[in-house]
């Protein structure tokens, strides 16, 4: 009966902790490397029962997988609409600067908000910079913008298949 009821609160525990470090992608953090270190402690814990080595390989491959995708459509993004280092670095950086600028805000969604405005800002910057149009900077900052998006939703994505994994593992 006790291990029962152990089993289950491990299990409601290891759930609610994946959801927590799913909701923390929002925020701008790597909820995918979170939710690997959860399910790490969840083996360990149980002594590698239910959340075998091979269950934990899978989800490192599938964070960095998430990571990084997210980065390459982030930079890609603003690289496809005028393909040039600075203007892939001004998306990056633009990303990087708005996400921590926005993190006070709205709880903590302005991490998002910021690093989707970050990447068009520093990408339009970027492309002002090396004697672009105000057309061409707009139309290479909406690229880049749409590029993280793209890669925030493709790495949210990643992160319900890597919670799915552990759902079917533990239950």
């Amino acid at each position: 009966m006790l291990a029962t009821l152990l089993h289950v609160l491990g299990v409601v525990l290891l759930l609610l902790g994946c959801a927590v470090a799913f909701f923390s992608l929002v925020v701008g953090l790597p909820g995918t490397f979170v939710i690997l270190g959860i399910a790490l402690v969840y083996a360990w814990a149980t002594g590698f029962a239910s959340v075998q080595w091979s269950t934990i390989g899978w989800l490192a491959l599938l964070a960095v997988l998430g990571e990084g995708i997210e980065l390459a459509a982030s930079g890609a993004g603003a690289a496809g609409a005028r393909p040039s280092r600075r203007v892939t670095f001004g998306a990056l950086a633009g990303a990087l600067i708005g996400g921590i600028a926005g993190t006070p805000f709205l709880l903590g969604v302005g991490a998002l908000l910021g690093a989707l405005a970050g990447a068009f800002v520093g990408a339009a910057l970027a492309v002002r910079a090396e004697g672009g149009s105000f057309e061409e900077s707009v139309a290479t900052g909406v690229a880049a913008l749409k590029g993280r998006l793209l890669g925030f939703v493709l790495k949210a994505a990643l992160a319900a298949v890597m919670i799915a994994l552990l759902a079917v593992a533990v239950l």
